[in-house]
């Protein structure tokens, strides 16, 4: 067992001044917690606003691999940026985290974050009244298991498999859904019996 610590480097997302507002010639995307589903999957559900890439520090702009770990609220879930925005930086809703060895994936951190066990412990390291905040410190003392390489890359594939299968029968459900939908409004508005 490591500590993210011994892992990545972790940094605040980017603070910003005032109410954001949506500039539609920003060219840098600037993520929020608004902009994630974090029910099952985490992903991407809106496209974020664009700002202006001169306000954001060079240091806090994503690069691929990195991982945004939402340190408000109760749910202190983890999304691994995969480059889906040419410029991108995370507000500081999020504790953004960056390997910094070669012993573990991106992938793989970002599945053990979001498993049974790190929300455990990140549940009993909230603190707060009004809105619970995991501190960064919370974060970078959480302690992950690091199997080979070989390990993590099997269990990133299994993972993924398991999403694509969850995916499939969700779009499953929901099209079933709309054949019964229409074939019950039919058989209302069909007048024999």
């Amino acid at each position: 067992m490591k500590r993210i610590v011994d892992l990545v480097t972790a940094f605040t997302g980017h603070t910003l001044r005032g109410r954001m507002e949506n500039d539609p010639n920003g060219d840098c995307a600037i993520v929020q917690a608004k902009d994630l589903t974090t029910s099952g999957v985490v992903k991407f559900r809106n496209t974020p606003y664009q700002i202006k890439l001169k306000q954001v520090p060079a240091a806090q702009l994503l690069q691929r691999g990195d991982i945004l770990v939402l340190s408000k609220g109760t749910n202190n879930k983890a999304l691994l940026y995969d480059s889906q925005f040419a410029s991108a930086a995370a507000t500081s809703a999020f504790t953004v985290l960056r390997i910094t060895t070669n012993q573990i994936k991106p992938a793989f951190l970002a599945w053990y974050i979001n498993s049974p066990q790190a929300q455990e412990y990140f549940s009993t390291q909230r603190a707060g009244t009004t809105t619970l905040n995991l501190s960064k410190k919370a974060i970078e003392e959480l302690p992950v298991p690091v199997p080979p390489l070989l390990k993590q890359e099997l269990m990133i594939k299994l993972v993924k498999q398991h999403e694509l299968y969850s995916s499939l029968v969700d779009e499953y459900q929901q099209q079933l859904q709309l054949l019964v939908n229409n074939l019950l409004n039919n058989r209302l508005n069909d007048k024999t019996v």
